[in-house]
């Protein structure tokens, strides 16, 4: 007679207990009903008995031992089962685990022969079962003459099985579920051969293929998933990802590496559709099943994340979106790429990253800046780089002249993608200082009847001959000088530049007649002539000369504004403003900000800790301007999430874009931990009846 597991580990239980051991601990500890407590307490006292070894009872809801030779159990046990027993937990994960894997129907007879357990046992294991999957949207069913099955999402699916094998990572455990693994392929492929090893050459063949080390669990549940993988696709049931996550994952040399794997792997009968090598990629490229249980909470993050990344450029850039519903739109659709090449550790390269860091220092400082308040500190300057385009490209959505749509629209014509037809927006922008409205076509979708409605048409692709028109202009990504100077061609043609044109080709007379004639050359470039063009354009232009704002005065208020002890936020942001606004002054930038700190429109940024920039809208004031007004606390100042500051940054804005040079340098000052403790001492250290705000 052979003891079971569980039983073997009860006898132990009650070598190590005193006063024996409660009935009902019994049950909790295994999981097992009160009959089957009863059952191994007989099945002990027959084996005892027979061995001559002594006897146990229940007596009182108590299992007792009556003159156990406990010295003598270990040399007579040698009949009984080496597995180890299972918890509530375990078993129940392996349970599922043999519902979503077996080729055989799984019933409730079989699972009680298999965990040798009670009906009772099996049915509140299932019970809890359901109840724990229904959570995730899965389903746990009995089908007549199937036994149970496991329905619903199949990559939710595949979590609650990675979810289980973590249950079961014990050594004796893991070695059980290998077991059912390896029996399991056998039967559906036909192929007795060592499957655990199989797995072992396809991740050694990864790691040659990609020259590196693939740091997986040292239980090898990693490749239990991989078989998992097997065993699902097999049976029909597939991982399928996103577009955009399908993208990601196949223009690695990852997945070629298991293309060529799961090639070979139709030699023992294992042949597997598209989505499972991506499933696998996945796996090995470290991410398993730990991120979001069901696919609409990975939906709801990359939406939260947008959102997330917007409000925090608007709290950086001291601005408001006018169309935030575009910009989200737009965010969106790199932002879900984003978050999977940031999800499998897929490096980017950004050809542009340079350019636009020397062309948008100030927005891409703020997008940098906007993106570690949103929780994605680990972004590179590459990634950094594509979401600036996105977030500036619709800093200036103003139309030149309304009405006239001949001379402020572009169409560009086949953008790849939002960012290409974005970098061209602001290269136009920089280059000719006008406010264009562009609209963005597919090539194979053009109408030539439609080309004169637009003031250019850009071509980021070759486009057939008979589709060529005298504004058409194919250009680059990254525009040449040859692509500028046929845009200037262009539009010099265009009648709201022309309109300039006798004032600004007098003005280069002028100065001509004062240069010795061998530099008169240059006076007559089509770079110059926009240049001047700047000038006679009085619309605001958004970012067009970032550098001409940081090179002129900061507009830092040189005198300082000290807080009264005790003083409270909104004391400290009134006091910035009254500052901001002067005594004299018909503005009314106090009273706004006394409603803006008593309603829910308040906004501010630390950028550096124990600093706080807080913005001030002066838009419509009479003697608006920009301007930033360093308030000083000698005690922390606790702002509305509950962060201190001793510095107060109140920053007057007066548009979107016009305080930025300053906001920048800001920035760029008070970044330096030794410059914000230099600040802070010049608090005076008279005593407190000589102090307070002023």
């Amino acid at each position: 007679m052979a003891l079971k597991s569980r039983q073997m580990s009860l006898l132990r239980d009650l070598a190590q207990s005193m006063d024996g051991l409660s009935v009902q601990t019994v049950m909790s500890k295994y999981g097992i009903s009160r009959r089957t407590v009863y059952y191994d307490v007989r099945d002990l006292d027959a084996w005892l008995g027979k061995e001559g070894l002594g006897h146990v009872r229940i007596e009182n809801q108590v299992l007792l031992t009556d003159g156990v030779q406990w010295s003598r159990i270990s040399r007579g046990t040698s009949g009984a089962s080496k597995s180890r027993y299972l918890s509530i937990e375990e078993r129940q994960a392996m349970a599922f685990i043999l519902v979503a894997l077996s080729e055989n129907p799984v019933t409730i007879p079989s699972l009680m022969d298999e965990f040798e357990v009670s009906r009772n046992t099996i049915i509140a294991d299932v019970r809890e079962l359901k109840d724990e999957v229904s959570a995730k949207g899965v389903e746990l069913s009995s089908v007549s003459n199937s036994g149970y099955m496991v329905q619903g999402d199949e990559i939710t699916i595949r979590k609650l099985i990675w979810g289980k094998l973590q249950r079961l990572s014990d050594p004796m455990c893991t070695q059980r579920v290998r077991r059912f693994l390896q029996r399991t392929l056998t039967e559906v492929t036909g192929n007795d051969i060592d499957y655990f090893e199989l797995c072992r050459s396809l991740i050694k063949q990864y790691e040659t293929d990609l020259q590196t080390r693939c740091f997986l669990d040292s239980n090898g549940l990693e490749g239990m998933m991989i078989q998992v993988s097997w065993l699902r696709g097999l049976s029909g049931h597939w991982v399928v990802m996103g577009r955009d996550e399908q993208v990601t994952l196949m223009g690695t040399l990852s997945y070629r590496s298991v293309q060529y794997s799961v090639e070979k792997l139709k030699n023992v009968g294992i042949i597997l559709p598209s989505e499972e090598m991506l499933y696998i990629t996945s796996l090995l490229l470290g991410i398993k099943t730990t991120d979001f249980a069901v696919q609409s909470e990975e939906d709801k993050y990359v939406d939260d994340l947008a959102e997330r990344l917007i409000l925090n450029f608007e709290r950086v850039g001291c601005l408001t979106f006018v169309n935030k519903e575009y910009i989200h739109e737009q965010l969106s659709h790199h932002i879900r790429p984003l978050y999977y090449r940031q999800k499998y550790g897929i490096p980017v390269h950004n050809p542009l990253c340079a350019d636009i860091q020397k062309m948008y220092p100030m927005t891409y400082e703020f997008t940098r800046r906007a993106a570690v308040l949103s929780g994605m500190e680990n972004l590179s300057d590459d990634e950094i780089a594509y979401l600036t385009i996105y977030l500036s490209s619709d800093l200036d959505s103003k139309m030149l002249e309304a009405g006239d749509s001949s001379a402020s629209k572009v169409l560009v014509v086949g953008a790849s993608n939002m960012s290409t037809a974005t970098l061209v927006k602001e290269q136009l922008l920089d280059a000719t200082g006008i406010s264009f409205d562009f609209e963005y076509e597919e090539a194979d979708k053009l109408q030539r009847w439609k080309f004169e409605s637009y003031a250019l048409v850009v071509a980021l692709c070759p486009l057939p001959r008979e589709m060529h028109s005298e504004n058409m202009v194919e250009v680059t990504p990254f525009l040449t000088e040859e692509n500028k100077q046929n845009i200037y061609r262009v539009l010099r043609s265009n009648r709201i530049i022309s309109r300039y044109n006798s004032l600004i080709d007098g003005i280069v007379r002028i100065v001509g007649k004062a240069l010795p004639e061998s530099d008169r050359e240059a006076l007559t470039s089509d770079r110059l002539h926009f240049e001047l063009f700047r000038f006679f354009d009085e619309r605001e232009r958004g970012l067009m000369d970032p550098f001409s704002t940081q090179t002129s005065t900061s507009n830092i208020e040189s005198e300082k504004v000290f807080l009264s002890d005790g003083s409270t936020w909104q004391e400290a942001t009134l006091a910035g403003a009254r500052a901001l606004q002067g005594i004299d002054s018909s503005s009314r930038l106090v009273e706004r900000m006394q409603n803006i700190v008593a309603g829910s429109r308040f906004l501010y940024y630390f950028m550096a800790p124990g600093v706080v920039v807080v913005r001030c809208p002066m838009q419509g004031d009479d003697n608006a301007h920009v301007a930033a007004q360093i308030v000083l606390s000698r005690d922390d100042v606790e702002f509305p999430d509950g962060q201190m500051a001793r510095v107060i940054i109140c920053v007057a804005t007066i548009n979107r874009y016009s305080h930025w040079g300053t906001l920048y340098n800001v920035y760029q000052y008070f970044s330096d931990p030794e410059h914000v403790k230099a600040v802070e001492e010049e608090y005076p250290s008279e005593s407190n009846d000589q102090k307070g705000a002023r």
